[in-house]
């Protein structure tokens, strides 16, 4: 081979590493995770579980290859519903306070750790065409999102932890 290919080759090469290492962890965002636990540390030092979802709380986020993020968790310890899919206006009312639900594109910031998720439909219609900044960190098959501040009164830490989905 000639000493000239070798260098294109070369620089090849590292072009294509280069780019598979920036897109490194937004890449490794991407699949179906499953819901371990939605907690808040407050600033007494006490921790509680989201008060959104309960401490037995199941959901789903999905990072699409395309951009789109899903996301939907909920309390698994809400009650049934009297009649099947007909809820008095009690028990609707209730939905908004026991599940968190939206979806639509995100986009990550791996040098400051953080993923924004850009919400177009959301349970609570006030919040879609908002953002909403995760801090994230993976470890395996382990994701860790942070919400970013302001966070609700009192609370000084609230930890999302999801684990991928096989």
């Amino acid at each position: 081979m000639k000493p000239g290919t070798v260098i294109v080759a070369a620089l090849l090469l590292a072009g294509q590493s280069g780019s598979a290492a920036a897109q490194g962890a937004a890449a490794r965002l991407v699949g179906a995770w499953r819901l371990v636990a939605a907690t808040q540390r407050m600033a007494d030092g006490t921790e509680r579980p989201d008060p959104n979802v309960g401490a037995h709380a199941r959901g789903y986020i999905i990072y699409s290859p395309t951009g789109q993020v899903c996301a939907m968790l909920a309390n698994s310890e809400r009650p049934r519903w009297a009649v099947g899919d007909q809820p008095t206006a009690a028990e609707a009312s209730a939905i908004a306070g026991n599940v968190v639900a939206y979806c639509g594109t995100y986009s990550v910031d791996e040098a400051a750790g953080y993923v924004l998720h850009h919400v177009e439909v959301d349970l609570s219609p006030n919040r879609t065409g908002t953002d909403r900044k995760r801090f994230f960190t993976l470890s395996g098959d382990r994701l860790v999102l942070r919400p970013a501040p302001p966070l609700p009164e009192g609370v000084q830490d609230w930890t999302v932890t999801w684990e991928r989905a096989h």
